[in-house]
Formats: C-alpha cells, sequence, structure tokens
C-alpha cells in the first residue's frame, strides 16, 4: 500500500482525479487529491503572490497536516511544476516522483512562458496586457476528444493565476536526491511540450518511462489505466 500525492495541472483542480483515486484505492492505496490556491473549489480565492511557489507550499501543507510520509507524489501537466519544488524542498518524504504528461523543470525560477508555443503565449500575453490577473483555460481540444468529457472539463475548470506562468518555481537542487522518478507520457498529445520532456528524461538511470494512449487529460480520459499504471510503479519502488 501506498500513499499518494495527486496534483493537478492548470486550470484544474483536485476534482480531476477522483476516478482514478477510486482506482487506486481499490488497489489498496491511499489517496489525497490537492486542490491549488485560486483553482476549483478554491477558485474564490484572489491574490497577486499565488505562484508555483504558492502551490509548492499548498502541497507541503498537506503533507505537514495529514501528517503523511514517504509518498508517492504524482503530478499532471503543470503539476509537475509544483511536484518538483516539493521534492527539492522534501526530498527524504518522497518514495517516488511521478510525472503525468508534465513539465519538468530543472532550473529554479523559469517561466513556462520561455519555451512555450509562442502564439498561444501570445494569446495569454494580450490578456495580462488587458489586465488580467488569470488566464481563462483554453486548450480543450487538446484534453480529451470525448465530447461529453469536453464539456464536463469546460464546466469545471477556472481561471488559473497569471503569476504560475510568469514565475517558475524555485528548486534547490535536493530534488535530484529522489531516486525513483518515471514519465508518463500521453501518446496521443501530439505535438505537444510535454514529448520534449518525456525525451529529454528518457534515457536517465534515474528514471523510467511508459506511455498511455490518451489525449493530455489522462486522468479524465483514462482514469483506470492511470491507476493501474501509478500501481506498477509504486510495486517497482518498494519491491
Amino acid at each position: 500500500m501506498a500513499t499518494c500525492v495527486l496534483v493537478h495541472g492548470a486550470w484544474h483542480g483536485g476534482w480531476c482525479w477522483a476516478e482514478t483515486e477510486d482506482h487506486l484505492r481499490a488497489l489498496g492505496h491511499n489517496t489525497h487529491a490537492v486542490t491549488l490556491t485560486g483553482l476549483g473549489e478554491r477558485s474564490h480565492i484572489h491574490t497577486s503572490n499565488i505562484d508555483a511557489d504558492f502551490h509548492v507550499r499548498d502541497v507541503l501543507n498537506v503533507i505537514e497536516w495529514r501528517e503523511l510520509s514517504d509518498i508517492i507524489l504524482i503530478g499532471h501537466s503543470y503539476g509537475g511544476m509544483v511536484i518538483t519544488g516539493v521534492a527539492s524542498l522534501v526530498p527524504d518524504n518522497i518514495g517516488a516522483l511521478i510525472y503525468v504528461d508534465a513539465m519538468v523543470p530543472e532550473q529554479s525560477g523559469i517561466s513556462l512562458f520561455a519555451n512555450a508555443n509562442p502564439e498561444r503565449m501570445a494569446k495569454f500575453q494580450a490578456q495580462i496586457d488587458a489586465g488580467a490577473t488569470t488566464l481563462e483555460p483554453d486548450f480543450f481540444d487538446a484534453w480529451t476528444d470525448d465530447p461529453d468529457k469536453k464539456a464536463w472539463l469546460r464546466k469545471k475548470c477556472t481561471p488559473h493565476p497569471v503569476a504560475c506562468f510568469e514565475r517558475g518555481v524555485t528548486l534547490t537542487g535536493r530534488e535530484r536526491e529522489v531516486k525513483r522518478k518515471h514519465y508518463i507520457i500521453a501518446a496521443r498529445n501530439k505535438p505537444s511540450a510535454f514529448w520534449s520532456e518525456y525525451e529529454k528524461v528518457g534515457g536517465r538511470h534515474d528514471w523510467t518511462t511508459s506511455s498511455i494512449d490518451t489525449l493530455h487529460d489522462v486522468m479524465v480520459e483514462a482514469p483506470e489505466k492511470l491507476a493501474h499504471e501509478i500501481d506498477r510503479v509504486v510495486n517497482d519502488v518498494t519491491r
């Protein structure tokens, strides 16, 4: 049995992991899906200092106040930024890091805007120039091609705090102390920025990789497959 802490991506909330959590619990694991400040059921909270480091603190507080240890820390998309920041502060409390079609930052403070799709970033910049403090969700077609799930995501997703995109996560370098790291690529989400992340870590001795045949929102499109893949990685870690 493992303790899984799940961190969602931009515009989402802890709600997006619900079915994956059900399957993980059926496999015998404990789960804790975090909702980051300013999103989901916490979307009523708006401050200009909500950035990736703020979201790192959200996760650290869940770990501390729920007295969690030896955790499997799982991040989707932007959530990869957050779990890396967490790992850089409490590496001894993490049994493994699992990135699900996610960012894997390796330099402190690098903005998500830095290496992203220029056309998409220009649209975000136009919102910022017009005074926006949050950015509207925009990429539903890359998240799922199931019409019902897409409609559900449109209903559930909330604007994301701007500073999370403008300022990168702070890293101490201690994230490299986590010995087990695994990357799950969404095989049908191509081309995407996540393929370069997947390829970057693929040949490293302390990484393993796998794929699931979905678009970007793996936990929405294939929650049972994702749960079983997490279970497989957990079993490898604890073997």
